[in-house]
């Protein structure tokens, strides 16, 4: 009996051990992150504006910032999912044709799932390379402070439109430890053309503003913890 009850406690020991030995395994897929940075956003077309808007019709974009937040399961040493979020933000500089009193923004604040590639980390390097890419949506915002001007017609206020987006991204991460890792990113992020409807616009041919997607190009810094 005596003897049985010591089997029985080493068995409940190994498995304990082991248990324990699987959490460790798994306690580092989880991550959450942030990145933040400068973006810059190519000019845009104007493709109406409330009524038709005369050809080569152009929005230019100051550059902006731009703030990102993840949160990822790695499935493999080399392969990831993720969800992010965040702002992509520039100051609208002029409209070709048109006039600008006071300050107008474009902003996207993207919805994403995200695959990410990763080199399986080797000996001690504590450096390690990844690529990625992500699609999902998100929402589209024009703002002004005073109004904008354009064919005749005159816009203020501030309206939202959902489009489809995408990104790619790459990136080298460096290890502070087996938590926590900082890193530099390059994103590409792109979306469809955004189409805004304002329901109080009087004496114009059309209630919408569209405009052609948006492309930008955006260096970040970028934080990582694993639980």
């Amino acid at each position: 009996m005596k003897k049985h009850g010591h089997s029985t406690a080493l068995v409940a020991m190994c498995a304990g051990a082991f248990c324990l030995a699987s959490a460790h395994a798994q306690s580092d897929r989880v991550y959450v992150g942030a990145n933040a940075g400068g973006v810059l956003t190519d000019s845009t077309r104007v493709k109406e504006f409330f009524g038709p808007v005369s050809a080569g019709t152009k929005v230019r974009l100051d550059p902006g910032v731009r703030v990102g937040f993840v949160g990822g399961y790695k499935l493999t040493d080399w392969f990831a999912v993720e969800g992010e979020t965040g702002v992509t933000a520039n100051r609208i500089s002029s409209i070709r044709g048109g006039d600008i009193d006071g300050d107008a923004s474009l902003a996207n604040i993207p919805f994403l799932l995200n695959a990410r590639l990763q080199l399986p980390r080797h000996g001690r390097c504590p450096v390690t390379p990844y690529i990625g890419g992500g699609v999902g949506g998100a929402a589209s915002l024009i703002s002004t402070e005073n109004h904008i001007d354009l064919a005749g017609v005159r816009f203020s206020g501030d309206e939202a439109g959902v489009v489809f987006a995408y990104q790619a991204f790459a990136g080298l991460r460096y290890d502070i430890n087996s938590r926590m890792d900082v890193g530099v990113e390059y994103h590409y992020f792109a979306t469809t053309g955004p189409t805004w409807e304002v329901d109080d616009a009087v004496g114009t041919s059309s209630d919408q503003m569209r405009f052609r997607g948006v492309q930008s190009h955006a260096i970040s810094v970028a934080f990582n913890y694993h639980f």
